[in-house]
């Protein structure tokens, strides 16, 4: 009985944790189609690439507003609502009739998306410790990914047939609901009372320094991660690779390779610490922009974004379990706010940023530059958690 109830819980906290890529994967298939449905509306064009960034934005503003309502009145009462909301406010663009009202429905959504974050990261904190955190926080980023791979494989499907299908996958969330209610407390599960360190046990002085720490390089991770979604597709039109499907498979596979480095990340946090694990992670980036320096196919492109994507699956989890792991229990869901708001921050920046370096430089000495930087964030970010480990 004790392991199905650590079985359900588990398993509820990881299928939760796919909604989150929700958000934006699932209609960007229909984004052509909606444009098309909506050509008569004023600015329609730059509305509809609105329905994209607009719930990361409000993920922007409401995580840690919402993370420190986790702390004050719970994580389940917060993932339950969040998780009704998601699945109303997601599947009303299937039926709303007028472009502005569609993105307010998505505005709603990224509310939805910082209440689930918050409150699943930092129960994860409040239900691991350890090696234990270090493995879920790896199990829940494969989950996320391949979960992203499955969205936005239907998703297209979908779209193929109508621009507003999309939309109702993001209804399925409403069979998480029961799961939820029955299978998360607020509390641990008892079966997991030999993980839980005392209360507050590696708490430190200087947890502020830390997690901000934490949250800068996720900032940084995400501003050159983000450069797969935002600016490979055009870069493969540079060089002569045109068919829109191999764009399609070369970011499928930095997600595919996300998910597989995130399944192992536990067991790499346990042999060579949460430094080499950054280390190895912005490395890996590095080489990957290296990579991309010099592709002029199809293979060369794709093994870069691999790369890329090894970085994600392990930088991740990484600044996740390492900025929460010294914060005060009861502060945990705003700590999770705010290590959520510098993803998405990241989101928003990156295309600017990259954009502005790309019409400089043109591609091939962007991504020189970018693995200097890269290779700066692996020196930087293995020394200050290197630092931590001895104090």
């Amino acid at each position: 009985m004790k392991v199905n109830v650590f079985a359900s819980s588990s398993l509820c906290l990881l299928l939760i944790s796919t909604l989150t890529v929700m958000s934006n994967a699932t209609i960007a298939p229909a984004l052509p189609g909606l444009a098309n449905e909506f050509s008569g509306t004023p600015s329609a064009d730059l509305l509809v690439k609105m329905l994209l960034p607009i719930p990361a934005l409000f993920v922007v503003i409401f995580a840690p507003i919402l993370g420190w309502t986790a702390d004050k009145f719970g994580r389940r009462n917060q993932i339950i609502l969040s998780t009704l909301m998601f699945a109303i406010s997601g599947a009303a663009g299937a039926k709303l009739a007028g472009l502005e009202a569609i993105l307010i429905s998505r505005a709603l959504l990224g509310i939805c998306v910082a209440g689930l974050m918050t409150a699943i990261t930092a129960l994860i904190a409040d239900y691991f410790s350890g090696q234990q955190r270090s493995q879920f926080m790896g199990l829940q980023q494969a989950f996320s990914n391949i979960g992203g791979i499955v969205f936005i494989v239907t998703a297209g499907y979908l779209a193929s047939i109508s621009p507003r299908l999309p939309f109702y996958i993001y209804g399925l969330a409403i069979f998480l609901v029961p799961l939820v209610f029955v299978s998360i407390k607020d509390s641990k599960p008892i079966n997991l009372k030999d993980n839980q360190p005392p209360d507050d046990s590696n708490v430190n002085s200087g947890w502020k320094r830390i997690l901000a720490g934490c949250a800068v390089f996720l900032f940084c991770h995400l501003i050159v991660f983000y450069i797969l979604p935002t600016q490979i597709p055009f870069f493969m039109v540079d060089i002569g690779i045109i068919d829109p499907s191999k764009a399609g498979l070369a970011m499928g596979a930095g997600t595919l390779a996300a998910a597989i480095s995130g399944v192992f990340f536990g067991k790499l946090v346990a042999k060579i610490h949460s430094h080499g694990v950054a280390f190895a992670g912005f490395m890996a980036m590095s080489v990957g922009m290296l990579v991309l320096s010099q592709a002029s196919s199809f293979g060369l492109v794709t093994f870069g974004c691999a790369l890329m994507g090894v970085c994600m699956g392990l930088v991740i989890p990484n600044f996740m379990v390492t900025g929460l792991a010294f914060v005060p229990s009861n502060k945990r869901g705003l700590a999770s706010g705010v290590l959520t708001s510098s993803i998405f921050i990241g989101q928003f920046v990156s295309p600017l940023v990259t954009s502005a370096l790309i019409s400089a430089l043109a591609y091939s000495h962007f991504y020189l530059v970018t693995a200097g930087f890269t290779l700066a964030l692996a020196v930087a970010s293995a020394f200050m958690l290197k630092a931590q480990s001895v104090s």
